[in-house]
């Protein structure tokens, strides 16, 4: 018998408080390495008394894109592809919790089996060079037992299936085969022609062009996880100054959708589409697959046809469902061009008119209050009163891969991205698990999401003034959370279950 334990999203990145202070985050989600380093460090002990033991690193184990890009101040990458650089930003992050990364290699060092997979926010580990100094941080040598798979492949323990999970995510969904090109090339130490560059999927953009953008004055937005549709809303109600930079993004993920997976799990292409939408065509409901000539153009063309509002509107039309039209007429007076050229440049210098930030309006004012029931909409979109329920999975996209995957003859499939711990039924014995995250997450007061409009709008008021006043402590949850599996002789799963770690 053989334990194997999987964690995902430590996100390690980002600066800590200067100078430190235990009540402050800096610019990071995880704050609790040291809860990262004594789980591993037990992990390492327990080998001696109990045998052979495996930690499956699920992806997000670094987050790349909390790193400043270079010495710009407010500057942020959705993806390095200069390998110098890249290799630059995964040191700094070592460099600010060696901790873990000695506690990763005292486990290797005892025997452990250390299995690290891919994420979204870790795409650069990926990247030969800063593969090879992962094994350096990792202090890897000949007879440790290590795998990295960055690949897209899932990860197999005999009836379990183990996998990031932001390839369900349309929003974070990543080009592999142009990533692979990318690599190829890099290998090479080749230049990479601009018609193979890797384009990162919008989720990292909108990290990188928003969340972290307007991260000092709304302190708590990079807790809200993951960075998808339900998303938007929130942040637009926030700064509506916004609007054309989301309606880039979201033009852009709806051609991610389009081309993403036919279903909960195969992808619609074989390889990276290069095509254009037929002239005065727009791929908006409708198949984009039927606007499309193969071997025509590139993705950006394709883009080039599609209308910024009308990816907005679908976008938020998902996250919201019936209350996405009047979520946009309560922001339309704010939102539309109220000021020439805001927002019209999409480049990384860009600048936005943040004039109408919901913290710098009047509260009790008429503006204040209608945004105020924006954003009541939007965050009841975000989070639902059982969205931190164990035994129940409120996002369709990742039960419905799963229920998919278990067809196959897993017995267990298992997650991370989402940053919420689940341990699921899908029936006949199998189930769908979700190994949380070992970062801050934010909690909504539920009297937020369950009291009628009138009542909760009071309750948002109060949460608000909190916020306003950057303390959110109340509704900041840390609960490192782990799956853990019993492998029998046979290589088969035993018994699986969700563990919480112990916490000081």
């Amino acid at each position: 018998m053989r334990r194997v334990h999987i964690i995902s999203d430590l996100h390690l990145g980002g600066t800590y408080p200067v100078p430190p202070d235990p009540g402050k985050r800096g610019f990071r989600l995880c704050t609790r390495a040291d809860q990262i380093v004594r789980f591993v460090e037990d992990l390492a002990r327990e080998i001696a008394a109990k045998g052979p033991s495996e930690l499956v690193l699920n992806g997000d184990t670094v987050d790349f894109l909390a790193e400043l890009d270079g010495e710009q101040a407010d500057s942020w990458a959705p993806f390095t592809a200069d390998p110098g650089q890249a290799v630059s930003k995964f040191k700094a992050i070592v460099e600010r919790d060696p901790g873990v990364f000695a506690a990763l290699n005292r486990f290797l060092d005892v025997g452990g089996r250390l299995t690290i997979l891919l994420g979204n926010h870790d795409i650069e580990l990926s990247l030969p060079p800063v593969r090879a100094e992962l094994r350096k941080a990792l202090g890897v040598k000949s007879g440790h037992d290590f795998e990295f798979i960055h690949d897209g492949e899932a990860y197999v323990i005999g009836d379990a299936l183990i996998e990031h999970g932001n390839r369900y995510d349309a929003w974070n969904q990543v080009d592999l085969d142009a990533l692979r090109r990318v690599r190829s090339l890099m290998s090479r130490r080749q230049e990479v022609p601009k018609q193979y560059q890797f384009v990162p999927p919008p989720g990292s953009q909108m990290v990188t062009s928003v969340i972290n953008k307007i991260k000092r004055d709304y302190a708590f937005v990079d807790l809200l996880k993951p960075e998808d549709s339900a998303v938007v809303p929130i942040l637009l109600a926030l700064e509506p100054g916004y609007r054309k930079r989301f309606g880039e993004l979201a033009r852009f993920w709806y051609w991610t959708r389009s081309h993403g997976l036919e279903g909960p799990l195969l992808p619609k292409f074989g390889g990276d589409i290069k095509a254009d939408v037929v002239a005065n065509k727009k791929p908006f409901g409708q198949d984009i697959r039927a606007t499309v000539a193969p071997g025509s153009g590139s993705a950006q063309s394709m883009l080039a046809g599609a209308d910024n509002d009308a990816a907005l509107k679908t976008a938020i039309g998902e996250s919201l469902d019936g209350a996405g039209a009047d979520f946009l007429r309560q922001l339309d007076g704010d939102s539309r061009g109220a000021r020439p050229g805001m927002g019209t440049d999409v480049s990384a210098s860009e600048t936005f008119d943040t004039a109408l930030g919901f913290f710098n309006l009047t509260f009790g004012s008429s503006a204040a209050d209608k945004r105020m029931r924006a954003l009541l909409t939007a965050i009841r979109g975000l989070q639902k009163e059982d969205s931190f329920d164990e035994t129940r999975e409120t996002a369709k996209e990742y039960l419905d891969g799963a229920s998919e995957l278990v067809k196959g003859g897993f017995r267990y499939v298992v997650f991370g991205h989402t940053h919420q711990a689940k341990r699921v039924s899908l029936d006949d014995g199998r189930w769908y698990f979700n190994s949380g995250t070992w970062a801050d997450v934010l909690r909504f007061p539920n009297e937020i999401l369950t009291l009628p409009e009138p009542d909760a709008l009071k309750q948002l008021d109060r949460f608000v003034q909190k916020l306003k006043a950057g303390d959110f402590s109340e509704w900041t949850l840390f609960r490192p959370t782990y799956v853990q599996l019993d492998i029998d002789d046979n290589g088969k799963v035993a018994e699986a279950k969700l563990c919480a770690a112990p916490t000081s």
